[in-house]
């Protein structure tokens, strides 16, 4: 059975966030599917608007809301705490990641 395509993606704001939820869609249909890992500097995710906008804002919540759901599905880790390139190198990145 083949295995699937592994990914990693640097950088958990919403951004990197959207572009695992978009791969992981795209790769929904297909066999054997896609596994993706978000590396983020911060020890969690979201960026400014968890560390820069007021969380408590409405509009913010139903943001934070969605970026949790995408962050739920089970072929998306999230690694915190991981500065890059000081802890994780590209060249590593590429010996163990099918895409960067």
């Amino acid at each position: 059975m083949p295995r699937p395509l592994r990914t990693a993606i640097v950088g958990a704001g919403p951004a990197g966030i959207y572009a695992a939820d978009a791969l992981r869609k795209s790769a929904a249909a297909s066999d054997p599917g896609v596994s993706i890992d978000l590396f983020e500097r911060m020890p969690a995710p979201f960026g400014l608007i968890r560390y820069g906008v007021a969380p408590d804002h409405p509009r913010i919540k139903g943001i934070v809301s969605a970026l949790h759901q995408v962050l739920d599905k089970p072929q998306i880790r999230l690694f915190g705490n991981v500065d890059y390139p000081g802890d994780i190198s590209l060249d590593e990145l590429h010996e163990f990641y099918d895409a960067v």
